[in-house]
């Protein structure tokens, strides 16, 4: 609806090698969304909101059709005590500001030890200072706009109203037009809504932790379950913790997904069903069970 352009250019490149009539794209807003899910289709597969996706899904219940549905994220950060401080700051800013936070598995919760949370919030403000904002089509600049306006509304609500309530700016803010600087906040609670809804922008909320249990809890402690990552040096103990998170997709000391022929898929209420990689795509496909007689022994014959 927002960014057809990159999914025509997409389906261009796939139609070059598909048999004809396979892909068809079809572009409109809500209207035409549903339209489609009222077709007589065997599989929906979505990509959007949590309340787009229960929408649909009670759409297709009358017509027993089968779903797949990702429905955002809230992805947390967890960094441990031993964590390089820098490749982990590195991490953070990245994750959380690419395409202006406007990716569904960016990093918007970030947990880090007490221990080191002095040097690590430093080193992610830097970054965040240090990127440029900008017209993507101009050499140079890191950080695109908000894709409208009214997303740029929500975004700089959530940071207004966790400032409100206790969070400090550390920087950051409206950038004019559809722009939003980077932003960092820390003091922030989850009693707060940044810290419990989808911001969908380049804003990195950053809490302290002193056990690995509490670290967890807070990870845990939301409806979604995308994706996620935990950074430490000990990569074992980094792992056990990965495996703690009740999300769909970890990474340690990386970022979570992208390994080749492995599937893309969230918990709670980020996903139902999965798509992507040899599992994923046999979800487009139907299992079909032929059975035949025995042959018979040659000596019967």
């Amino acid at each position: 609806e927002l960014s057809t352009l990159c999914a025509l250019e997409w389906a261009k490149c796939l139609m070059a090698v598909l048999p004809p009539d396979v892909l068809q794209v079809a572009i409109g807003d809500e209207v035409q969304g549903k339209a489609l899910v009222a077709a007589p289709i065997d599989l929906i597969a979505f990509t959007g909101s949590r309340s787009a996706g229960r929408h649909i899904m009670q759409a297709a219940a009358g017509g027993l059709k089968r779903l797949i549905l990702e429905l955002g994220g809230k992805d947390p950060l967890v960094v441990l005590p031993d964590a390089d401080v820098d490749a982990a700051a590195a991490f953070a800013a990245r994750n959380s500001f690419r395409n202006a936070g406007q990716v569904c598995v960016s990093t918007e919760r970030i947990y880090v030890h007490d221990s080191i949370a002095p040097a690590f919030t430093k080193a992610v403000i830097e970054r965040a200072q240090q990127l440029v904002v900008g017209d993507g089509m101009q050499a140079g600049t890191q950080i695109g706009p908000m894709v409208n306006a009214r997303q740029k509304e929500h975004v700089l609500a959530q940071v207004s109203l966790a400032k409100a309530t206790g969070a400090t700016v550390e920087c950051g803010g409206d950038g004019g037009g559809n722009f939003v600087k980077p932003v960092v906040l820390t003091g922030v609670t989850h009693e707060m809504p940044i810290m419990q809804e989808e911001t969908f922008g380049p804003v990195a909320c950053i809490m302290t932790y002193r056990e690995i249990d509490e670290a967890v809890r807070l990870a845990n402690d939301s409806p979604y379950g995308l994706g996620g990552a935990v950074f430490g040096r000990d990569e074992e103990r980094a792992r056990e913790v990965a495996e703690r998170l009740h999300i769909g997709m970890v990474g340690v000391n990386q970022g979570c997904g992208g390994a080749s022929g492995s599937p893309w898929v969230g918990a709670r209420q980020s996903g139902y069903g999965h798509h992507s990689g040899t599992s994923g795509h046999r979800q487009f496909a139907q299992v079909r069970v032929i059975s035949r007689p025995k042959p018979k022994p040659a000596s019967a014959v």
